[in-house]
């Protein structure tokens, strides 16, 4: 069976096409097409300016074309997100215009650039994959349908047909499980809080941060349906969580004779988290409660193409099952519900593996590279055998604030395999990271990346990509961004994620990471992004009022200053060191005083609160207790994780350089370590503070946090600039 985009997404399409018998092509296609109406939200007044036709695929690619006919510009497409993506083209190209996660640049040119003759581009991949399983919770565990809408139009800006889709899998889960036996309440302490949905879709736990209210369960049901219904209509096919063999862990005493194993620990040895138990496919339970499974997710949500779920994703407990057997049962039941269906695995660590791979119907399978920027598996691992697969990138991990790319990654390697021996089988470009409100940059060279095979030359596109995002060019912002695009966001080796901020770790001695296998490394000179810096702020006459500027030179503020605070944490631990008290003294004193300016101006910028995380979550709830949970649920991610067990492997995995985290619990800490090390000058024996008691005691807390930005951004990143930097 060829890969293609489920006929699902098309079936309003299909419906006009029959009552109308015109041909869907350019110039001669009546119906309006729902892409008109992102336009609208994006563009306003001026999306009158604008005509939508879809026209044919080409060589069974994707295609879009854009000219100007009759004073307004001409979107032809292929599919929706083809035209979506044109529309892309034309605002960055010709209207100088940029619409990013962080920061809004859509201020058009009047009159409407004029096209010269016709733009035409074909892509050479049929997929362009969005989202990790962990997107969902580091970054949108709380949305609601506003934030969902934007973010939809923002997937079809980019060309996006593939996203992932997993919001109000618990009804699933619940529909399905309450035909077994099991009662409300057995199922409530199966499924997790709101944070926690991803890691109990990959089979790593199982209730923790719950139970959550049936009231809330339904509001993700409505959500999802509005969610998979406006990707349909726009042409994205969305990716649904599949059944792999996952089952709550209470099942093994409720089935004590079918073949159901413990699934073992995650995260923390013994004093982890208990895994979800997985159900043998061969046993007969296993093709009885997948049925009910799919049967219950098309009720609620359709069928779709694409169906996730990875056995051990993570580990596990492998004992005793056959692997390729499973995987053959388990897409089996995948195909006996949907016999169109193909099974999307994630190719994370050494997942899938081999033996699970030569189980599967390649014909029906797609394997996700993951981590491809970083560690690509599809050229050790010979193109997968033959399987489909998509080029990922993941660069976020945890949704930890810092610049970080592998710029020239991005730019060649999607190119280098299309032409490689594995590249007849290398179906789509995808980003699969855990966050998605940093590094703006990644996402527009990603996916223009998907509509090339040739590598994109970096250097100019990066000054297209800075004119774009600041809607004029000049030579200033462009030195600046090649700057930084040859620093901070060209790491020269695999490394995940960006490098931590000192201010977000535990304070001691030789402190160089934040989170257990975290680093805080400078792979570049630190004085070449305050140089960078400085340029930026020199434009701030022509560009202070652009929101992407004013973004922009908060974050790279931001960065030097955590740079500069690590050197400064650095001479404060040799002046102890040498019991240099006075010295200790100043330098201390400086590394607070940097915390507190760094909590000053990321309060500039609602992408920095952490009041607007707390303020959503409760929001998301249904009930004054279920808001106090979810608030748990939110503060507890970003800091400890999970239990202490867990903590001690992921407490800080998660960190935040926001504004109320830099200037609230991350400040506590260091203050009171700092205390520790003036009473060991003073000669008294004194232990380290008791962290992870304060980080808990923080989760537990209610106190507000500001929910509105305060103080000029460029003004005060000039500030303090001026204070730290110009000497």
């Amino acid at each position: 069976m060829k890969h293609h985009l489920s006929l699902i997404a098309y079936l309003p399409l299909i419906v006009l096409s029959l009552l109308f018998p015109f041909r869907l092509n350019a110039g001669n296609n009546p119906a309006r097409l729902p892409v008109m109406g992102t336009i609208e939200r994006l563009l306003g007044a001026k999306a009158a300016a604008f005509e939508c036709h879809l026209m044919n695929k080409q060589n069974g690619h994707d295609v879009f074309e854009i000219e100007t006919t009759g004073g307004k510009v001409i979107l032809r497409g292929s599919s929706q997100p083809a035209i979506g993506y044109a529309l892309h083209h034309y605002l960055t190209h010709y209207c100088n215009c940029q619409l990013s996660h962080v920061g809004e640049n859509l201020s058009l040119p009047d009159p409407l650039p004029v096209i010269p003759g016709k733009i035409f581009k074909e892509s050479p991949y049929e997929y362009r994959y969005f989202y990790n399983y962990c997107t969902y919770n580091y970054a949108k565990a709380f949305w609601n349908w506003d934030q969902w809408e934007k973010e939809i139009d923002w997937l079809l800006l980019h060309g996006i047909n593939m996203p992932l889709a997993i919001i109000g899998t618990e009804a699933v889960w619940q529909n399905t499980l309450i035909q077994f036996g099991l009662n409300t309440e057995t199922i409530g302490k199966f499924i997790p809080g709101p944070a926690y949905t991803a890691w109990w879709l990959m089979g790593n736990l199982e209730g923790w941060g719950g139970p959550v209210s049936q009231a809330w369960i339904n509001q993700q049901v409505s959500l999802q349906k509005k969610i998979t219904g406006r990707m349909r209509q726009l042409g994205m096919t969305p990716v649904f969580q599949g059944f792999y063999g996952m089952v709550p862990d209470t099942l093994r005493k409720l089935f004590p004779d079918n073949k159901i194993y413990d699934g073992g620990r995650w995260a923390g040895d013994e004093k982890g988290f208990q895994r979800p138990a997985f159900l043998d496919p061969t046993d007969p339970l296993f093709a009885e409660m997948a049925a009910v499974y799919y049967r219950e997710l098309e009720k609620l949500y359709g069928k779709t193409t694409f169906y996730g779920g990875d056995p051990f994703h993570e580990g596990g407990n492998t004992k005793g099952i056959d692997i390729t057997t499973s995987a053959r049962i388990i897409q089996q039941a995948m195909l006996k519900a949907n016999p169109e269906a193909i099974w999307a695995l994630q190719g994370w660590w050494d997942n899938p593996t081999d033996a699970l791979l030569a189980g599967v119907n390649k014909d029906h399978t797609l394997v996700l590279d993951l981590y491809a920027e970083g560690n690509p598996q599809w050229e050790r691992r010979e193109g997968f055998s033959g399987i489909p697969w998509i080029w990922c990138s993941l660069l976020n991990f945890g949704g930890k604030v810092g610049m970080y790319s592998r710029l020239d990654k991005l730019a060649a390697e999607p190119a280098r395999a299309l032409q490689s021996p594995y590249g007849v089988n290398l179906k789509g470009i995808g980003m699969m990271m855990e966050g998605d409100k940093t590094n703006p940059i990644n996402f527009e060279l990603t996916f223009d990346a998907a509509w090339t095979d040739k590598p994109i030359p970096l250097q100019s596109w990066i000054n297209d990509f800075v004119t774009a995002r600041y809607g004029a060019f000049n030579s200033t912002t462009q030195e600046a961004w090649q700057i930084i695009g040859q620093t901070a966001l060209n790491c020269p080796k695999a490394q995940e994620g960006t490098s931590e901020s000192i201010f977000c770790a535990r304070g001691d001695t030789g402190v160089n990471k934040a989170w257990r296998w975290g680093f805080i490394n400078m792979y570049y000179p630190p004085e070449k992004l305050q140089q960078a810096l400085k340029l930026l702020l020199s434009c701030s006459g022509e560009f202070s009022g652009r929101d992407t500027y004013q973004y922009d030179v908060v974050d790279v503020t931001r960065q030097v200053i955590s740079n500069y605070a690590y050197q400064v944490y650095k001479e404060m631990m040799a002046a102890y060191a040498e019991a240099n008290t006075l010295a200790f003294n100043e330098k201390s004193t400086l590394f607070l005083q940097l915390m507190d300016d760094q909590d000053r101006l990321l309060s500039t910028r609602k992408e920095f609160l952490l009041g607007l995380w707390i303020e959503a979550a409760r929001k998301n709830a249904t009930s004054e207790n279920e808001r106090d949970l979810f608030e748990l649920n939110a503060r507890t991610l970003i800091t400890v994780w999970g239990n202490e067990g867990v903590a001690r492997e992921l407490h800080e995995y998660a960190n935040r350089e926001w504004a109320g985290m830099v200037g609230g619990i991350y400040r506590s800490r260091w203050l009171a370590y700092i205390g520790v090390l003036n009473d060991r000058l003073l000669g008294k024996d004194v232990p380290l503070p008791d962290y992870y008691s304060m980080e808990t005691a923080w989760t537990k807390d209610r106190s507000p946090y500001p929910l509105q930005p305060t103080g000029d951004p460029v003004k005060i990143a000039g500030e303090l600039y001026s204070k730290y930097f110009n000497q």
